[in-house]
């Protein structure tokens, strides 16, 4: 009898133990299915940082770009009075600042920024050694230049600029002028008109 239920005691136990243990199988299923999942996500992080590199990459090589070619006033600046006690154009002299690439003077933008208003100044047509009119832009005159509009190394371009609205061109008020080539940094020239206006005015 000692026998006949030692074997029944130890029967259901030995046979249960295959059905609820963790098999060498499953246990390397689980590993490849961790090891595929943190490749998977390895490999979008490295995804993600290479592209976030290569955007930081190309803005740095734009902001360099921009910084490094644009243009600078050569010369004095001065505004051209043809109404009494107003200045109705202001002359700036601009050039290519050292090593910069040449300039298409088509694609140049140029806005005129008071403490009242602030407008976009139009290109005048036809745009070089002509006077512009009100609210246009020209190229008065070219110094060293060759018959194209591009401005090249030790070139002069002599820009007329004409605004619409001259309420910031009275005595003591001050403006800026904003010259933008297209993909280029902007220059921005900011002078105050004097109490005496005369035919021609320095502007310092």
């Amino acid at each position: 009898m000692s026998t006949s239920n030692s074997s029944d005691a130890t029967g259901p136990k030995s046979r249960g133990l295959p059905e609820t243990g963790f098999t060498g199988l499953e246990a390397a299923i689980v590993l490849i299915a961790f090891v595929v999942v943190a490749s998977v996500f390895a490999y979008v992080v490295l995804t993600a940082g290479i592209l976030f590199s290569e955007e930081s990459r190309s803005t740095v090589h734009q902001g360099i770009r921009e910084a490094g070619s644009s243009i600078t006033v050569t010369g004095a600046i001065y505004g051209v009075s043809n109404t009494p006690g107003m200045i109705d154009a202001v002359i700036v002299p601009v050039g290519l600042t050292a090593g910069s690439d040449p300039i298409d003077i088509t694609t140049i933008s140029v806005r005129f920024v008071g403490s009242t208003h602030s407008e976009i100044v139009a290109q005048n047509v036809p745009l070089v050694d002509v006077l512009p009119g009100h609210g246009r832009w020209s190229v008065q005159e070219r110094m060293n230049s060759n018959s194209d509009l591009l401005l090249g190394p030790g070139e002069q371009y002599t820009l007329n600029i004409s605004p619409e609205v001259r309420s910031d061109c009275k005595p003591y008020r001050s403006f800026a002028i904003e010259i933008k080539p297209a993909g280029r940094a902007a220059l921005r020239v900011e002078r105050t008109v004097p109490g005496s206006i005369d035919r021609l005015t320095r502007l310092d």
